[in-house]
């Protein structure tokens, strides 16, 4: 029997809406959450033209367990794997509350995903940005104040510019959302001190009696990125609702390699897996060489690039190449990864290691999610362990995830939830769940340095690094070109794992470390 939507209004406005018949358990929490708090300030639910002379809310309320009053609902911190729906947690109540939502986001390209797909539902959201005309700005006050436009889109900065500070107060927002908001401990004491200030964009937001309600929403938090989140976003001595679910993804296999040679370590791995895939560098200089070295190796024009650096016209149009894309590659900084919704990448690699663990298990949540299985590798390597020793005190965290490239004795999966400290149950990976699970982890050392130490200790005083190149460039089994041997041979003269002889006899000739 089907429910009925006159006693189950959420579900009959979730069908109006957006045509879809079901919402996660959390998904409903979150929203139930929200209008709840907006009838306790005295706003009425705007329901749309169902039977709900009833009178029954929708099914949710307040965390099983958990004492807290009505007023404590109108601030949340909600953590849901990504895939997991969170845009509608936001999306649904902006069209049931009477007044409009805004919705930060750290990156343009996060701000025109969700712009793109409010439109695809027919909706009219404004986006504010940099570089706006008086007349552009004009015209999106005029749309949100005559309730044409529900969602107002922007980032902290803009925000914060004095012009668009002053007219906050005067739109009747009723609901702020921060996506993404381990932001503000990734960036916010760094380069991104607008984070530190969401504070003020609040009380800007608000009117002369109400504060409007807040959800922060991200898809890993650490106890110690919760404690910032609380300390930058919510008021002193405000607690807010914290809402966890199950940070695991069970489709996505977890892998780690140490590289010399990352490039080509990306290569292989992309030659053996699926697309589409996201490659994530921590340079824009690094995306362009890696985007150029793969198309040259693969003799694909299927590989772009993406990062910051690009104009808005170059990054709309990788947008564009890539959603509809089933056999691109994209060779991408963060500016792409967070929230960017395309449900069936199937391979997330890192070339560079990411400044922490829920980082990594933001970016790699790229992947499958369409719930199909996925491949998430992590490259590790000298590079960033020198990252490591340069970061000081910020570097614990990324010491945490070079622990767990390192680690081959227990599974991974077990080890990232141990990292966030994530105590609850994890859905059951089957025989997918990592490289250590499967059994397919290496020996212990590149692949391409065991071959090529096993050359030079066979070979030990024959052969100068141009020649080893040479000969190694032609061997079947590395698969590598000349520079890329010659490369090879220089990391491992830098690591001392091999060196020149000095000898008269055989002078700059390679030999083992013995």
């Amino acid at each position: 029997m089907e429910p009925n939507e006159s006693l189950d209004p959420l579900r009959g406005a979730l069908k109006s809406f957006f045509g879809l018949d079901y919402l996660f358990p959390y998904q409903r929490l979150v929203i139930s959450n929200i209008l709840e708090a907006a009838e306790a300030q005295g706003f009425p639910i705007r329901w749309p033209s169902i039977d709900t002379a009833s009178g029954d809310a929708p099914n949710g309320g307040t965390p099983s367990g958990e004492e807290c009053d009505r007023e404590a609902l109108g601030r949340q911190i909600v953590i849901l794997p990504t895939g997991a729906g969170k845009s509608l947690c936001f999306q649904l109540p902006a069209m049931l509350l009477p007044g409009p939502t805004l919705v930060l986001y750290p990156i343009l390209s996060l701000m025109a995903d969700q712009e793109r797909r409010l439109r695809e539902n027919g909706f009219a959201p404004v986006l504010l940005r940099g570089g706006q005309t008086r007349e552009e700005r004009e015209s999106i006050w005029e749309s949100v104040s005559s309730g044409k436009s529900r969602f107002i889109i922007a980032n902290p900065e803009v925000l914060l510019s004095p012009g668009v500070m002053e007219k906050l107060g005067g739109l009747g927002l009723l609901h702020l959302v921060i996506d993404e908001a381990h932001c503000v401990s990734e960036w916010g004491e760094s380069f991104r001190p607008s984070y530190l200030r969401i504070g003020e964009i609040i009380e800007a937001c608000g009117s002369e009696k109400e504060l409007p309600l807040v959800t922060a929403f991200t898809a890993t938090a650490s106890a110690a990125v919760l404690e910032k989140i609380e300390k930058y976003i919510f008021p002193a001595g405000e607690k807010p609702l914290r809402i966890i679910g199950n940070p695991d993804r069970s489709n996505i296999s977890y892998s780690a390699w140490e590289a010399l040679l990352k490039d080509l370590a990306v290569r292989d791995f992309l030659a053996r897996n699926e697309r589409p895939a996201i490659v994530f560098c921590s340079s824009r200089s690094g995306t362009e060489k890696l985007a150029r070295y793969l198309r040259n190796s693969f003799d694909d024009r299927e590989i772009k690039f993406y990062h910051a650096g690009l104009s808005r016209e170059e990054k709309t149009a990788v947008e564009k190449w890539f959603f509809p894309n089933t056999r691109a590659i994209l060779v991408a900084t963060c500016a792409y990864g967070m929230g960017v919704d395309k449900p069936d990448i199937r391979t997330v690699i890192h070339r560079d290691c990411p400044p922490s663990v829920e980082a990594y298990l933001q970016e790699s949540g790229r992947a499958g999610r369409d719930g199909k299985l996925s491949q998430a590798m992590l490259l590790f390597g000298q590079e960033d362990e020198k990252q490591f020793r340069r970061s000081g005190p910020a570097g614990k965290r990324l010491e945490d995830l070079l622990a767990f490239a390192r680690n081959r004795g227990s599974c991974r999966r077990e080890e990232l939830m141990r990292l966030l400290n994530y105590e609850g149950p994890m859905d059951s990976p089957g025989e997918n769940c990592c490289d250590v699970c499967r059994g397919i982890i290496s020996g212990g050392k590149p692949r391409e340095e065991a071959a090529v130490l096993d050359f030079i200790r066979r070979n030990r005083r024959v052969y100068t690094v141009n020649e080893a190149a040479s000969l190694l460039g032609k061997a079947k089994n590395l698969n590598i070109s000349e520079n890329e041997a010659a490369e090879l041979l220089k990391a491992l003269l830098s690591l001392g794992k091999i060196r020149r002889s000095k000898s008269l006899l055989w002078r700059n000739r390679l030999t083992d470390i013995t």
